[in-house]
C-alpha cells in the first residue's frame, strides 16, 4: 500500500490505543508509544530466583520462569489481558508476545528451549471463546524466537471452574488432574516453555508442569506468562 493509500485508510478507519484510547500513528500498533514507555515491565528474566520462579522452588523440572509486565487490579494495562481474553481480540496477545520475546532474547531466555507449549483450554471453553489466548501469546513469542509451537500434546481433559474469585487453596484443588500428555515420547529429553497469560498463585502452571514431568521424567521446563498478578 502506498503512503497516500495508508493515509486515506487511517483517515477512514482510524486505529486507537488499546490502553489509553488515543488515536494511533502510522508506526504504532495496538499500543501508542507513550503507553508502551509506561508499560510496567517486571524485568524478571535475568533474575534466577525472581518472584515468578519462587512459585516453583522445590520442583526441579522447572529451570526458569518469568513474566513480562505487572497485572494490578485497576491499572489501565489490565485491559490488555481482558481484551485479548474476552473481547475477541487475540491479536493483542500475539503482539504483546512479540514485544516480550524481543526483551527475553536480550537475556538469553530462549537458549536451549526446544518448543513452546501454551496452557490448553477445555474443549467447551475454547468453543465458547473461539480461541485460546495463551496460544496467541505463544505465537508471538515463537515468531521472534523462531521456535516451534506444540498445541496438540499437552491437553486439558477436565473442564474446571474459572478461578478468578477462588482462594489459594481452592485454586490448587481446582486444577488437580485436569491435564494429560498424549505423546510423551515426543517430549523425551526436551526443554519446553509453558506459556500462559497471567500467573497469580501458579496453581495452573504447576499442574501443567507436574503432568509433563510425571509423563516425561527427563523433561526440562521453563515458564513464561504475559503478566504477573500483584496484590492491590
Amino acid at each position: 500500500m502506498t503512503a497516500i493509500g495508508t493515509d486515506i485508510r487511517m483517515l477512514l478507519f482510524p486505529r486507537f490505543c488499546k490502553v489509553c484510547g488515543n488515536k494511533l500513528g502510522k508506526s504504532e500498533d495496538h499500543i501508542c508509544t507513550v503507553c508502551l514507555r509506561q508499560l510496567p515491565m517486571t524485568h524478571y528474566d535475568p533474575m534466577a530466583l525472581n518472584p515468578v520462579m519462587q512459585h516453583f522452588v522445590g520442583f526441579p523440572a522447572v529451570q526458569h520462569a518469568s513474566a513480562f509486565y505487572f497485572y494490578t487490579h485497576g491499572n489501565k494495562y489490565t485491559s490488555l489481558i481482558t481484551q485479548s481474553k474476552y473481547s475477541d481480540k487475540p491479536e493483542i496477545g500475539q503482539y504483546l508476545g512479540r514485544l516480550a520475546a524481543s526483551e527475553l532474547e536480550k537475556s538469553g531466555f530462549f537458549e536451549g528451549i526446544d518448543c513452546l507449549i501454551p496452557v490448553p483450554l477445555s474443549r467447551w471453553r475454547r468453543w465458547k471463546r473461539g480461541y485460546n489466548q495463551s496460544e496467541w501469546i505463544a505465537r508471538g513469542l515463537a515468531e521472534v524466537a523462531r521456535l516451534p509451537l506444540t498445541t496438540d500434546n499437552l491437553i486439558r481433559v477436565k473442564h474446571n471452574e474459572t478461578q478468578t474469585h477462588m482462594t489459594r487453596d481452592e485454586r490448587w484443588k481446582n486444577v488437580q488432574g485436569i491435564f494429560a500428555v498424549r505423546h510423551p515420547e515426543r517430549l523425551a529429553g526436551r526443554h519446553v516453555l509453558i506459556v500462559d497469560d497471567v500467573i497469580t498463585t501458579g496453581a495452573t502452571l504447576m499442574s501443567c508442569a507436574e503432568t509433563l514431568s510425571n509423563a516425561v521424567p527427563d523433561i526440562r521446563i521453563s515458564i513464561f506468562t504475559l503478566a504477573a498478578a500483584q496484590n492491590d
